[in-house]
């Protein structure tokens, strides 16, 4: 009975670790937590001044003795202890005291997972978790996309992340095969950054380049209006206004796109024969942020020979997905690392 009530009194809470965004799930609530991946520090004294959105926001508006740290950068733990001082500051907004030590549960890149796993596991039992998982970020992806992970017909996934994309095939709960490259989001948005630098000879913004991603990249025709931003000349240093249109950002676009396409050929040359056919009839499923890009299905398609799909907010495929972990977790305990 004692057990029984101690039981009831502990969370099972997933965590998507993201270099751009941290998500938290707590079973039996949903999604009750998501928060840019910042911390901002006073090196003076130590102390934490700002966590998430706030701190993200003190981005070029800070002081000589404040720092701004990324504890997840490429699919990876940058700095544990940062990471365990970001996570444990955000973990107070959604953990009453009144409940004992949660079970945690940590997504993490599938291909890093032999490299990471032992320091995720080292930073959950850190914040006091009385048990940690992982589970691999393409796996969690499919479950929150839909996909029937368990049959024993394969399912094909590409999931592009801000700091890694991996791609995989999953058959009977598990992960048969999976690549990864880091041309991922934060790598095109230095790629729009050049190009701009380059024909505009004006230097933008990390959040600029994100915008026009979201805004104007297209891989084809596009009808978006052109949008005024404001940069530095880069010989000068002086402020200007310039003009931005799909056109200018087309070569980058459709190099990034391209190392999608170069990303799931090397994949499809490892997949088992049995699950080529399974791999061709079932098509390709888009998740994560990268999977909005304007236009990025029409141009798979051809260039890969097999259907392609965005999965309903595929930002957010890998967190619904831990959330069913958690509501199945004996299900699911085969399928995780521990």
């Amino acid at each position: 009975m004692i057990l029984e009530r101690l039981e009831a009194l502990s969370k099972i809470v997933a965590v998507d670790l993201g270099s751009s965004i941290t998500r938290i799930w707590v079973k039996g609530k949903g999604l009750v937590l998501e928060q840019p991946s910042f911390l901002a520090v006073d090196t003076t004294s130590q102390k934490i001044l700002a966590v998430g959105q706030d701190a993200k926001e003190m981005q070029g508006r800070t002081a000589a003795n404040v720092q701004l740290f990324q504890p997840f950068q490429k699919g990876q733990i940058w700095d544990i202890d940062v990471a365990k001082a970001f996570l444990a500051a955000i973990l107070r907004e959604v953990l009453s005291k009144s409940f004992f030590n949660p079970t945690l549960v940590f997504s993490i890149p599938a291909n890093l997972k032999k490299a990471v796993e032992d320091e995720t596991v080292q930073l959950g039992y850190g914040l006091g978790a009385r048990e940690v998982l992982t589970v691999a970020q393409p796996l969690a992806a499919a479950i929150g996309a839909g996909m029937p992970v368990a049959d024993a017909s394969g399912g094909f996934i590409l999931h592009l992340g801000k700091g890694i994309n991996e791609t995989g095939v999953i058959s009977l709960g598990s992960l048969i095969e999976v690549e990864s490259n880091y041309q991922a989001g934060e790598q095109f948005e230095k790629e729009i950054i050049f190009a701009l630098k380059e024909t505009k000879k004006c230097s933008i913004s990390r959040e600029t380049a994100k915008m026009l991603i979201e805004n104007l990249a297209s891989l084809t025709d596009s009808t978006a209006k052109p949008i005024l931003i404001v940069g530095k000349q880069t010989k000068t240093g002086i402020p200007k206004e310039i003009k931005v249109t799909t056109e200018d950002l087309r070569e980058a676009t459709q190099r990034q796109a391209d190392s999608y396409v170069q990303l799931v050929k090397q994949l499809l040359t490892k997949v088992p024969t049995e699950l080529t056919v399974d791999v061709v009839d079932k098509g390709l499923i888009l998740t994560g942020g990268g999977a909005k890009l304007a236009g990025l299905e029409e141009y798979l398609v051809p260039r890969l020979g097999v259907p392609v799909s965005v999965a309903d907010e595929p930002e957010l495929a890998v967190i619904r997905g831990m959330g069913e972990i958690l509501n199945h977790l004996e299900e699911f305990r085969m399928s995780l690392g521990e």
